[in-house]
């Protein structure tokens, strides 16, 4: 049983050795969740508001409270006031992961970690290998959306750093679950803030390392420094690359000390020379089931997958590699993956009866819908339809993109606009359109009931439309598919 540093003399050894000894419950940076016997941690603030945290600290009976100061020493200051032990510590900012990583007693050596980044896939490959897991009865477990919890990081003030959810404490508890597995969803927001630094990995996967192009090509390539040091200069025993990737291919032969297994689908076998790889030689594709051929350095065979999109091959075979590194069965998982299902929203795939197969993909960023409608062009389809949500694009360059993406990879397209008098959205489908040539493949519905009648009156179980809108229309366009479905098998 795992069991936490709850004496402040003991967690604080490292750096400071004249502290008394003060049991602690717990440790928290949210003042106003601070419980008796606590560890209250601040960071560098304001002096009003360091005040005004510190005297809650206090009538919250907080047993310690580890304040930052830009002192020469650690622990020149220590205090006690109303029995709470004040501590002043240097460059607090800077060993706070320590700090957590002692409280928790150290939990990463008791589970192993998979860290998934990339701009786009991070989550369909956590839950493949998720999924995998689940299929061969193994225990793991998923962490995502670690930058929600923390406060935005700018490189010019790192004091700014707010590490408010351990990762530790979320690690200590799945330890106390006795999880074996956990995958880690990593954006570049994490990296940057350096929370995984004190980490140890069995194995990361770069799902791509192609940043979004909105982002401005200075913020491009300060993303593409930051994930290489993370690669780099971290405690990984494996690095899986996807070696599709102009990026991927020219780091996949920098990263001395690891192991780095590439994964391609659109290149030779081992093209790479590197000592473990996967590549796909031939696929035959379909709406109902893909048939994945691949030779490996762990042996070749054919996998089948329920996904749609090629980039979801790639992210299978990125899946299958970090198990096959953990030492699973090659035929075992290749069994299995008949199994493994499309993520929710995200090419997701809806077929009812004798329907047209709805595919929803509800972000549309312009990068993300390109990939969705272009895969589409490999199944056998004879008319490719676009349900497109517009309402959130506020760039107008990125409306552009997308009225051109829309047009060449699309047969026909429908927008629904559930608010006619709003002069925002009246400019944003504007905007739209005005880079399109054809007017007469596109659809103005202001109903959603009447958009999907019309979808259903003009396509057949030959057809693909892509939904590419936000939940709360997502979830009405699905009833509405449901009923219109129902009625017609009842009229057949």
């Amino acid at each position: 049983m795992i069991k936490k540093i709850n004496n402040i003399q003991i967690l604080l050894n490292p750096w400071i050795n004249n502290i008394p000894q003060k049991k602690i419950c717990n440790i928290t940076q949210y003042s106003a969740k601070i419980k008796s016997g606590d560890l209250f941690i601040l960071l560098h603030k304001k002096k009003n508001t360091k005040k005004n945290h510190i005297l809650k600290a206090l009538k919250n009976k907080a047993n310690v409270v580890l304040y930052e100061t830009k002192k020469k020493k650690h622990g020149l200051c220590i205090s006690t006031q109303f029995n709470t032990l004040i501590i002043y510590f240097k460059k607090l900012s800077y060993y706070i992961h320590q700090i957590y990583e002692r409280f928790f007693n150290k939990p990463q050596k008791k589970i192993k970690l998979i860290g998934v980044i990339g701009t786009y896939g991070k989550t369909t490959v956590a839950n493949l290998i998720a999924q995998w897991e689940k299929l061969i009865n193994k225990k793991i477990s998923i962490i995502k959306n670690l930058e929600n919890t923390i406060d935005t990081y700018t490189q010019s003030n790192y004091d700014n750093i707010n590490y408010k959810n351990s990762i530790q404490k979320k690690l200590y508890n799945l330890v106390k679950k006795k999880i074996d597995i956990t995958i880690i969803e990593m954006s570049y927001h994490v990296l940057m803030q350096k929370q995984m630094s004190n980490l140890r990995f069995e194995s990361i996967i770069c799902t791509n390392l192609t940043n979004n192009l909105i982002d401005g090509q200075k913020n491009m390539f300060q993303q593409e420094k930051i994930k290489f040091s993370f690669l780099k200069n971290n405690a990984i025993k494996n690095i899986i690359l996807n070696g599709d990737e102009n990026i991927a291919s020219n780091w996949i032969h920098k990263f001395k000390n690891k192991n780095v297994i590439s994964v391609t689908i659109f290149k030779k076998n081992n093209v790479f020379h590197t000592k473990f790889w996967i590549n796909v030689i031939n696929i035959i594709y379909s709406t109902s089931r893909t048939k994945i051929f691949f030779n490996s350095s762990w042996g070749s065979g054919k996998l089948y997958s329920l996904l749609l999109g090629n980039f979801n091959i790639t992210n299978i075979l990125l899946a299958m590699t970090s198990m096959l590194l953990l030492k699973y069965s090659i035929n075992i998982l290749i069994q299995s993956s008949r199994f493994l299902q499309p993520i929710r929203r995200k090419m997701e795939k809806i077929q009812i009866n004798q329907s047209p197969l709805f595919v929803i993909n509800n972000v549309h960023l312009p990068q993300i819908l390109y990939r969705a409608l272009y895969s589409l062009k490999y199944y056998n389809c004879k008319k490719i339809w676009c349900i497109l949500g517009y309402e959130e694009i506020t760039n107008i360059s990125t409306r552009k993109i997308i009225g051109n993406i829309i047009e060449k990879f699309s047969d026909f397209i429908v927008f629904i606009n559930t608010h006619p008098h709003n002069k925002q959205e009246k400019l944003i489908l504007h905007d739209i359109l005005n880079e399109c040539n054809k007017k007469n493949k596109f659809f103005i519905f202001y109903n959603i009931k009447q958009a999907i009648q019309f979808v259903f009156s003009q396509t057949n179980k030959y057809d693909i439309i892509l939904v590419s809108e936000k939940e709360k229309k997502v979830k009405k366009i699905i009833k509405y598919i449901n009923i219109i479905s129902k009625n017609s098998s009842i009229n057949i």
